[in-house]
């Protein structure tokens, strides 16, 4: 079994490792840059002093029209050591730079760099030439006397960085050092705070999932951020609050169903028992009854199936473009003729409207159950309203009664399964599944119903379905 590693380890060793690398990266830029400024600084510093040595010596040679001298002159200078009565004189370098000069011919005139001297070959006069030797150094600086060469300078470095540059380099280094541990430090501190912010609801949100998955609701977790862990927990809010109103739903059907099933059961088993214990005969009266319950349960078990299919997209529509306003005419012909105490009927449909793509057999249902609803809760003197029209690329249907009309608080519960308004409406008959029904068929058909109460009285179911 391969070992898990903690989330919490995973971030702490991935925001270490990023710090770490960050603050080597910056020392290390840091020293480079400062190292490298310090060396431009000489470079620089020599030619600079390169030129001034230079302009000495043509000054020298324009004058003097020889170098004959110019060592003693313009590079050396004199030095007298006491030793009691006694004096010892000799010429030291002026500059503490290694400085050699070489005639136009490569003729060594004077040079204080002794180190390199002592390697050099000589010629036969002990004369030292540019041609026999290597370069003194790599600046060279041509000595120029009226736009004409007579020598070449070569000044070698500066030196060694002096004292003031050496602690001045410790001391950048040691600064970066602390500057980086400090950093490190804040860094680490604020990876902890950044750790336990992330974690914390990320552990309220695992608990209450390993609850929901025992089965047990929790209630709304709490999550005080403002990100995308917030967004999480109200998501996770919102499908706790999905999983208990489908739990309750789930209840709440189960129950129904019961009861839808027990009272035909209890009818179809009393009447059976009483047949066969001889308190009725076995007669049409008799089994009549029984007949029809078991209608009634098959009805009721077709809807169910209807129901389940439509809900989980599996309902198979048969489409085909249909004349919306004969299917109205022949529903309604057929609903209120079949109804000796039938309510007034009206019909607004426009004479000419496009045909919509439709299962005909669902969508008369559809028809057949509103009209049903409406003819059932209207009185014998009142009206019903069938109205059709176009409205830009949707065929807008509605059917209003004059009825009671609709409590407020039922109406956003008309189209659940088994819900039955207050018996003041009229609606005990039925199952409690054809609104629902209807509800699921219209959006099978890419349509919206919508149901509302009229100013006037009455109830209005609204049905809209894009043309074809």
């Amino acid at each position: 079994m391969r070992r898990r590693i903690p989330l919490a380890a995973k971030l702490s060793v991935s925001f270490i490792l990023v710090i770490l690398l960050a603050v080597a990266l910056i020392y290390v830029l840091t020293t480079w840059s400062i190292t490298r400024q310090f060396e431009e600084y000489r470079r620089t510093s020599r030619a600079a002093f390169g030129k001034e040595v230079a302009a000495l010596l043509a000054n020298y040679r324009g004058e003097e029209h020889t170098w004959v001298g110019v060592g003693e002159r313009v590079l050396m200078r004199p030095y007298i050591v006491r030793l009691g009565e006694e004096s010892l004189v000799g010429n030291v370098p002026i500059f503490a730079v290694e400085i050699t000069l070489f005639d136009i011919d490569g003729h060594l005139i004077s040079s204080n760099a002794f180190t390199w001297l002592n390697r050099q070959e000589r010629d036969e006069n002990n004369q030292i030439w540019l041609s026999m030797s290597d370069t003194p150094s790599e600046e060279s600086i041509p000595i120029m006397v009226s736009s004409q060469q007579e020598g070449t300078l070569f000044v070698g470095d500066i030196g060694n960085p002096g004292t003031a540059e050496s602690v001045f380099l410790s001391t950048v280094t040691e600064s970066a050092l602390i500057g980086g541990g400090i950093a490190i430090a804040l860094a680490l501190f604020l990876t902890t705070i950044l750790i336990v912010q992330i974690l914390r609801p990320l552990r309220t949100l695992s608990r209450a999932t390993e609850r929901v998955a025992e089965g047990d609701m929790p209630d709304q977790v709490t999550v005080r951020t403002h990100d995308e862990l917030g967004r999480l927990g109200d998501s996770f809010n919102h499908m706790l609050e999905s999983l208990k109103r489908s739990e309750t739903v789930r209840q709440t059907m189960t129950a129904d169903i019961a009861h839808e099933l027990r009272t035909p059961v209890t009818i179809i088993q009393g009447t059976l028992e009483a047949i066969l214990d001889g308190i009725y005969d076995a007669s049409e009266g008799t089994i009549a009854p029984i007949y029809d319950e078991t209608l009634h349960l098959g009805q009721l078990i077709d809807d169910l199936r209807d129901l389940a299919l439509a809900e989980a997209g599996e309902l198979r529509l048969e489409k085909e473009p249909v004349d919306i306003v004969e299917l109205i005419h022949q529903v309604s012909e057929t609903a209120f003729l079949s109804r000796e105490d039938s309510p007034n009927l009206h019909l607004d449909t426009p004479a000419l409207l496009p045909k919509v793509l439709l299962d005909r057999k669902r969508f008369r249902q559809v028809i057949a159950n509103l009209l049903s609803n409406a003819i059932r809760f209207t009185p014998e003197d009142g009206d019903v309203y069938i109205r059709v029209r176009r409205i830009d690329g949707e065929i807008e249907m509605s059917v209003a009664d004059t009825g009671p009309g609709i409590k407020p608080e039922d109406l956003p519960h008309l189209f659940e399964r088994f819900y039955r308004a207050d018996p003041a409406r009229g609606r005990s008959a039925g199952s409690g599944l054809g609104l629902a029904i209807v509800k699921q068929w219209v959006e099978a058909h890419d349509g919206t119903i919508e149901a509302e109460n009229l100013k006037s009285g009455g109830a209005r179911f609204v049905i809209r379905l894009p043309l074809a």
